[in-house]
């Protein structure tokens, strides 16, 4: 991604997992078991809060989902875990992981 200037702004896509399991007492743990994975630090890492990837495998993420839908009974939504932000103000800290 290059060098980011002063006040030059792009559309972000922001992880909103960590609330959502708050919001409907969910842990990661729970989450984890509830997709089926052992691989745990995943889903750890996906659900800690400002130390989210900035990718992540299109199979994994409807494995979230379903596993979110069976925890809470709610038909849940790729737009209830991620947001997207447009034309947002970078800063020269941000350029490396795609956070504000």
């Amino acid at each position: 991604m290059g060098e980011i200037r002063e006040h030059e702004r792009m559309s972000v896509l922001r992880w909103t997992l960590a609330d959502f399991l708050a919001e409907h007492e969910i842990t990661a743990y729970a989450l984890g078991k509830a997709m089926g994975t052992s691989y745990m630090n995943t889903v750890y890492r996906l659900a800690r809060r400002g130390h989210e990837p900035s990718r992540i495998d299109l199979p994994t993420l409807v494995t979230v989902l379903d596993g979110l839908r069976t925890l809470t009974g709610k038909d849940v939504q790729i737009t209830d875990i991620l947001h997207y932000e447009s034309s947002v103000e970078l800063t020269p800290t941000a350029a490396g992981n795609g956070r504000t």
